[in-house]
This record gives structure tokens, sequence and C-alpha cells, in this order.
């Protein structure tokens, strides 16, 4: 059995913040993005082999999400229906590689290590054959945990948790990887400004080292957790930030994932911290339109 699953209680309404006119952002610890029940998650607890989760995406095809773990060499599949582990490639990365992410585009896969490569899967790889490897070439010290698709762009985005080029400057970085030609930008692709999510949780005490992200389907705003001081940031898909919320640490104790089912659903994966691994299902309620 991988899983065990478990749903915390669903308790009164959630507590909605005014809006903040001068910064356009909204504050949180009892607050919660529009659509969702932040502190009121179905929870999945996740088996052993997952204890290590450190990125999700969903995939398209099944209905079903895909993982990594830190100590594992492969992709493995959650069947959300049945609630089911099982492999989805073989062990196709070398030992050590530190994986931190993933990303399904169409019948590709790809994988993010932290020292800043991407690894290109063929689809349900058996074995290494037409396995590709793409090296940003970033001077300096660097680590990455975050890696999405923004189909706006036809591209991979890989931001840093991180680098040694963002010193002095106060913002995290993003970096584009196109589809298309296979290679990345020379330049970065945006910058976040910590003062901005500083400001949207109107508090200077705040961490933010990116550990995941990925796009919302409906309002195709940018969700991105930080592990690290138990954030969720959106922003736009140029890293303005709107929002910002803290995440209770008894629920979030290790956020590293994120994704986001095509009906908004979302999902937040976390590492085994104090306990077990989890697995966190927000659903998504569209918020309704106001009378004119």
């Amino acid at each position: 059995m991988y899983f065990q699953k478990e749903c915390l209680p669903r308790v009164f309404t959630v507590f909605v913040c005014a809006l903040l006119f001068g910064t356009g952002c909204k504050r949180s610890a009892t607050s919660s993005p529009e659509g969702y029940q932040i502190n009121h998650p179905e929870t999945i607890e996740l088996g052993k082999v997952l204890n290590e989760i450190s990125g999700i995406c969903f995939n398209y095809e099944t209905g079903s999400l895909l993982a990594i773990s830190d100590s594992k060499e492969q992709v493995f599949e959650m069947d959300l229906r049945n609630i089911k582990l099982r492999d989805y490639t073989a062990k196709i990365v070398p030992q050590d590689s530190d994986l931190e992410d993933l990303v399904k585009v169409n019948a590709t896969l790809y994988l993010l290590l932290s020292r800043g490569e991407i690894m290109e899967i063929p689809e349900k790889a058996r074995d290494t054959a037409g396995v590709k490897t793409y090296t940003l070439g970033l001077q300096g010290n660097k680590d990455f945990e975050t890696l999405y698709y923004d189909r706006s762009v036809d591209a991979l985005i890989m931001m840093c948790k991180s680098c040694e080029v963002e010193k002095g400057r106060g913002v995290r970085t993003a970096y584009r990887f196109d589809l298309k030609t296979k290679t990345f930008d020379s330049t970065e692709f945006y910058a976040i400004s910590k003062d901005d999510v500083r400001n949207a949780l109107k508090t200077e005490n705040v961490k933010f080292d990116p550990s995941a992200a990925a796009i919302h389907p409906i309002n195709k705003r940018l969700y991105i957790l930080s592990s690290a001081g138990n954030l969720l940031v959106i922003a736009d898909t140029r890293g303005k930030v709107s929002e910002a919320y803290e995440l209770n640490p008894e629920i979030f104790p290790q956020a590293e994932g994120i994704a986001f089912a095509p009906n908004g659903d979302m999902f937040i994966s976390n590492e085994a911290k104090y306990g077990r691994a989890t697995l966190l299902r927000f659903p998504y309620k569209p918020p309704t339109e106001k009378k004119k």
C-alpha cells in the first residue's frame, strides 16, 4: 500500500483578507488564494518510496501525477483514482544526480537537476537511449529546484533557489529554455524582487527560495512555493508579484512540488520532514461572477 488517504476536517469558511490597494497584494495567515481553502486540503500519505519527493507534474494523457524523489533514479506515476504508485520509467538518471523537478510536454519528460541541467527523456524510457542533457551556462555557485512549462512562450522556465549571480540584487532569477531550438536564452528571463514578496506579506522577516512552481490552467498566473519560509507566492508569468501567503508548517512541513489539474485542482507535495511524505489536494472552486 503506497498511499493512505485521509481528509482533514473542513471547518468554517476561509477568512478573506481585504485587498491592499497600495500594493495590489494579499496577506495571508488566515487567507487563501481565490478558489481554494489553503488550510483544509485532502491529504494522501505517501509511502517510503517517495519520502524524498522533490517534484510533481500533471500527466494530461492519463489524469495522473508524475513524481520524482531525490534518492531515486527514475520517474513514478501516481494513479489518483486507485491511489496506486507504479514505475513510469526505468532507472534512467545517474546516481547522486539530485533530481529537483519535472515537466511533461506532450510525450516528452524534462527533469531538472539542482546544478542547472535539464534532462530530456523520451516517452516512458526503459533505458538511457535517447536521453539528452542541456546545461545552463551560468557562472558561480547555483542551486535550482523549480522547473515549469510556459505555453505562451513554448519554453521551460527554470528558477534559482539561490544563485551567486543574484548576490546583492535582492532577487530570484528565472531562465528560459526554448523548446523549439533546445537552447537557453543568453540572459535571464525575469527576476522576482524579494522586496515585492515582503510588501505582499507586510513583514520584513521573509525567506524566499523557490522550491516549485506551476502556471494555473485557468487564471494563467504563476504559483510559486518556497519551502524555506513556508510561502506561496503568486505572480504573473514575468515575475510581478500580486499575492503572497504564509503556509502553516504543520500542513506544509516541506513543500517541494506543485501541479494543477485542468479543472484547477491544485496538488502540493511535502517531503517526509517529520513523519510521512504527503500529497495535498485542494479542489478548485471557481469564483462566481459578480452581478452587474
